[in-house]
């Protein structure tokens, strides 16, 4: 069906081009390998503080520290410590969460707060 002459044409262009091909494919596929390798996005993390007192004590200490400020908070206890918030208040305070984990000697207190403000810090360094 095909004309010689147009098939030996299709050959003749398409071995020209080859090596520009060649050379774009290596170019992806370098691009591709160093984007692959390149360090992602580090993940958000709490920061964790230790303390040697009771969950109780702790708990305590910052509830009492957080009515002093005249804000809103709960705690929620569970078995091994528990979690200390600010979820759901009107005041328009920045959220944050106190988790609590009793690790025997020693609990591990983690403050996730995302948003600006040192209320909930200034209270957590008084009590630990």
């Amino acid at each position: 069906m095909f004309d010689s002459a147009f098939s030996e044409s299709l050959c003749a262009s398409s071995a020209d081009t080859g090596v520009p091909m060649r050379e774009i494919g290596i170019v992806t596929l370098l691009s591709v390998a160093v984007t692959a390798a390149a360090p992602g996005p580090r993940a958000y993390r709490p920061a964790v503080y230790v303390t040697p007192k009771t969950t109780q004590d702790f708990a305590s200490c910052f509830t009492r520290n957080e009515d002093k400020r005249g804000v809103a908070w709960w705690f929620v206890p569970r078995e091994k410590g528990g979690t200390i918030s600010n979820l759901g208040a009107k005041s328009g305070a920045a959220t944050y969460f106190v988790v609590i984990n009793d690790r025997g000697t020693k609990r591990e207190i983690a403050l996730d707060q995302r948003s600006p403000g040192d209320g909930p810090r200034q209270a957590l360094n008084q009590c630990i």
